[in-house]
C-alpha cells in the first residue's frame, strides 16, 4: 500500500495534536511515510514539533517527522496538505470580537464584522499558500480547515482555480454526531441531508437504514420539549459550546421544519447574542486562558520528560473528519461528506457560480455534489443575502476596494445600518493596517 507525505500548514495550531493522533489511529488505512509541520511562528512550531515528534515516534517510529518555517523546503513531493491557519493569531481574533461589540454588533470570529476582518487577513495568506502548493506539489490535494471557509473557498476558486483545493468544516459533522446521540442511533447508521453555506445551513432530512426520515419527529419532540439536541461529549467539556448548542432548540421553535446549524443564531438573534457577551472578556480570551495554555503546557511537559500520555490531549471529530476525507480521496472511496463546493446546480434555484455547502461524494477524481433540488423561499432569501455579502467581501479583499467592503458589510445580516457598517469597517481597517494596506478609507 502506498505511503503518504502529509504537510500540516499552521502546524503550531492547538488542533494539530488531534489531527496527528487521528493519523496514528488511521495509519493502517492511510499509511504515513513523512509528516511535516509548517508555521510562521517558529517558537510555537518548535514546541509543537517537539511534542509531535515524540508522539509519532512512540507509535510509528518508521515515520519521518520534521518542522520548518520554509515552504519551499517542506512542500515538494507532498500528497496532502492539511491547512489550518489563523493570520494575526488569537490576539487579533480578540480584536475581531471586541471591535464589533463596541458598536453593539455581533462579535464572533466567523460571523458578522469579525468574520469579515478574519477573511481579509486569511484570504491573501491562503492564496499565497495554495499557489506555493500548486508550484511545488501540483498533484497534491489541499484540504483546508481555515476560516471563514465560504469566503476562502470563493477566493480560491477565483485566484487559483487550477488547485486541487477543498474547503471543509467540522461543524456539520459535529452537529450530526450530536443529533445521532439525541436520536439514540449510531452516526454511521444515519444519512443526513443538508444545504446552505458554511456556518449558514440547515439539515433537511435524517434517514435511517430503512429509509425512514427521522427529522420530522425530532422537530416535533423539540417543539414538545422532549429533546434538547445536546448530547455530545466534546461539547459538554466546553460551557461555550454547550450554550451554543442549546440555541438550536430556540431556532427550531421559531422556524420549525428543518434543524439549523448552530451559527444561524447569530443571524436570527444578533441583539440577544450581543447581550450575552462580555465585551471585556470574549471567546478569544477564554481560548487563550484555557485550550491554548493547556495544550502548550502539555507539549512542554512531554518534551521535558520524554513521556507521552496518549490521552492527555483530546482528539475527536475535528481531527478524524479531515483524515476520513483524505482516505476517501487517496483510495477513491467516493464516500459522502458535507463540503464547500461550487453549486453548479446542486441547489437548483440558487446561483450556479458560487460556493455552497452540500453533501458530496469525494474521490480521487474530485468532488461530486449531490443534488439538493429547490430550497424554500425563506432559506433561499437568507442565503442570497449572505452570499452577496461574501462575494463582495472576497472581491473587496482581492481588489483592495473600500467601496465593495462597505457594501459587503451593509448587506451582512448582523449589521442593521450602513452607518454602523462604515464605523466598524473603518475601525477594522485601522486595527489591521498590516493586512489592509490597499484599503483607503473614505470620509463622508
Amino acid at each position: 500500500m502506498k505511503k503518504f507525505k502529509i504537510v500540516i500548514v499552521g502546524g503550531a495550531s492547538t488542533y494539530t495534536p488531534g489531527i496527528v493522533k487521528g493519523l496514528i489511529k488511521n495509519n493502517d488505512e492511510l499509511p504515513l511515510k513523512e509528516l511535516v509541520l509548517v508555521d510562521i511562528n517558529k517558537e510555537r512550531l518548535d514546541t509543537m514539533g517537539g511534542y509531535v515528534k515524540l508522539l509519532v515516534a512512540k507509535y510509528l517510529p518508521e515515520v519521518k517527522v520534521s518542522w520548518t518555517i520554509d515552504r519551499e523546503k517542506a512542500f515538494p513531493k507532498t500528497d496532502f496538505f492539511f491547512v489550518q491557519i489563523r493570520p494575526g493569531g488569537l490576539k487579533q481574533r480578540e480584536h475581531d470580537e471586541k471591535i464589533p461589540l463596541k458598536y453593539g454588533l455581533v462579535g464572533q470570529e466567523t460571523c458578522g464584522a469579525g468574520g469579515f476582518a478574519f477573511a481579509m487577513r486569511s484570504i491573501p495568506a491562503m492564496v499565497e499558500i495554495v499557489k506555493d502548493a500548486v508550484k511545488y506539489a501540483p498533484e497534491a490535494w489541499i484540504l483546508n480547515y481555515s476560516n471563514p471557509e465560504s469566503m476562502i473557498s470563493e477566493a480560491l476558486n477565483r485566484a487559483v482555480p487550477e488547485a486541487k483545493a477543498l474547503c471543509l468544516c467540522d461543524m456539520p459533522i459535529s452537529q450530526e454526531v450530536s443529533l445521532a446521540k439525541v436520536l439514540d442511533r449510531e452516526h454511521e447508521d444515519l444519512t443526513f441531508d443538508y444545504f446552505g453555506l458554511n456556518h449558514f445551513g440547515w439539515f433537511s432530512a435524517i434517514y435511517d437504514n430503512d429509509g425512514n426520515d427521522l427529522l420530522p419527529q425530532l422537530v416535533e419532540d423539540i417543539l414538545n420539549g422532549n429533546k434538547n439536541t445536546i448530547d455530545h461529549v466534546d461539547i459538554k467539556t466546553d460551557p461555550y459550546w454547550e450554550e451554543t448548542f442549546k440555541g438550536i432548540v430556540k431556532m427550531v421553535k421559531y422556524f420549525p421544519g428543518f434543524i439549523p446549524l448552530t451559527y444561524l443564531q447569530y443571524y436570527f438573534f444578533p441583539d440577544e447574542m450581543v447581550a450575552k457577551e462580555n465585551p471585556e472578556y470574549t471567546r478569544a480570551n477564554y481560548v487563550m486562558d484555557h485550550r491554548e495554555k493547556e495544550v502548550f503546557e502539555e507539549c512542554e511537559r512531554v518534551i521535558k520528560t520524554g513521556f507521552v500520555d496518549e490521552d492527555s490531549l483530546l482528539t475527536g471529530v475535528h481531527g478524524n473528519y479531515i483524515i476520513d476525507i483524505a482516505k476517501s480521496i487517496a483510495f477513491n472511496k467516493k464516500e459522502r461528506f458535507v463540503v464547500n463546493v461550487l453549486n453548479q446546480g446542486a441547489i437548483s434555484n440558487f446561483r450556479e457560480d458560487v460556493v455552497v455547502e452540500v453533501p458530496c461524494y469525494v474521490g480521487s477524481q474530485g468532488v461530486e455534489p449531490i443534488a439538493v433540488g429547490k430550497i424554500p423561499t425563506f432559506q433561499k432569501g437568507l442565503m442570497e443575502m449572505e452570499k452577496s455579502y461574501e462575494v463582495l467581501a472576497v472581491e473587496a479583499c482581492l481588489e483592495g476596494d473600500y467601496d465593495k467592503a462597505l457594501r459587503a458589510l451593509t448587506l451582512n445580516l448582523t449589521i442593521p445600518s450602513a452607518g454602523l457598517a462604515k464605523k466598524v469597517l473603518d475601525d477594522i481597517i485601522e486595527n489591521n493596517k498590516e493586512y489592509f494596506s490597499k484599503f483607503k478609507t473614505r470620509n463622508f
